[in-house]
């Protein structure tokens, strides 16, 4: 179970969901959805894009976040392509100079789950 800590709302740039990474695209507090782990990572959306354009993302502590695969509990967390956390599979970043992580999954789950992670934004230069 998620407790959020500091929430930030920001314009949201494109469509946005529910669960998903939030990265910064870099005008003042605006972000869109994660597409990969190549983005500065701002947090976990709650309830995704509104009808203004806005969209409220958890920064720190607990947040609840769709898995795009099988995770456990432990696991080092990356945003897929739709914005889902995966697990971090370093062999499949082989040609990235720099991968973000999210965090750490707190409950293990599979495809579609809502899980719980951390929100401990990392930058890993090779």
């Amino acid at each position: 179970m998620a407790n959020p800590g500091f929430i930030q709302n920001f314009t949201a740039s494109g469509d946005v969901g529910q669960f998903r990474v939030a990265v910064y695209t870099g005008a003042d507090f605006e972000v869109t959805q994660a597409s990969g782990s190549d983005a500065a990572i701002a947090g976990v959306t709650e309830w995704g894009k509104n009808i203004s354009g806005r969209v409220d993302v958890v920064m720190t502590q607990l947040a609840s976040i769709e898995y795009g695969g099988d995770i456990l509990a432990g696991d080092t967390l990356v945003p897929d392509a739709q914005g889902r956390a995966i697990k971090l599979d370093m062999s499949t970043k082989t040609e990235d100079a720099e991968v973000w992580t999210l965090g750490v999954a707190q409950e293990s789950g599979k495809l579609g789950t809502i899980g719980t992670t951390t929100v401990t934004p990392q930058l890993i230069v090779k």
